[in-house]
């Protein structure tokens, strides 16, 4: 099989079934393996390297935010997308669970738009932009309203959708 390059497709390419590619492990280390990873101390020990890594990963997650509203004000969706894809990634080991909720509803919006060739909406990228900007920088806010705030913007993007199905339908 060759490798592609970008922008082009390989005439001897193809897909092969995960159930096809061989085992790396024989299956008694295979299983073993499992067992290791699946232990109370390997979960110990992965949630001891998160907790270290914690403040790193929300210096991320901040990062990605500044980067985010740099690309809201130029208005550029594509960047917008991947920003939110990345903190909706790192958000949730990074202890903001909400800025991951609030970010993954923007990506399923600006995804759909784009599969729908329709322009985002002002209001509903604007309120999802600014909630995940507050529940990123206001820790207390996003503990107690970040939840709900998700679910709202949920139903808003539901109600967009919708209103945009119905009339390339219509």
């Amino acid at each position: 099989m060759t490798v592609m390059k970008r922008g082009r497709k390989s005439p001897d390419k193809k897909i092969i079934p995960a159930a096809d590619y061989p085992a790396l492990l024989p299956p008694a280390r295979r299983a073993q393996a499992l067992r290791l990873l699946r232990s109370n101390e390997m979960l110990d020990k992965a949630n001891r390297v998160i907790l270290m890594k914690k403040a790193e990963l929300r210096g991320a997650v901040m990062e990605h935010v500044e980067r985010i509203e740099a690309a809201a004000r130029a208005k550029d969706w594509t960047l917008v997308f991947e920003m939110a894809h990345e903190i909706r990634g790192l958000a949730a080991t990074a202890g903001l669970a909400a800025t991951g909720q609030i970010a993954n509803g923007l990506c399923r919006y600006l995804d759909t738009l784009n599969l729908l060739a329709a322009a985002p909406d002002v209001t509903v990228t604007s309120l999802h932009l600014d909630a995940i900007v507050r529940s990123a920088r206001t820790e207390d806010d996003a503990a107690r309203y970040g939840a709900t705030v998700a679910d709202q913007l949920e139903s808003l993007v539901e109600r967009k959708l919708g209103a945009i199905k119905e009339a390339a339908t219509s």
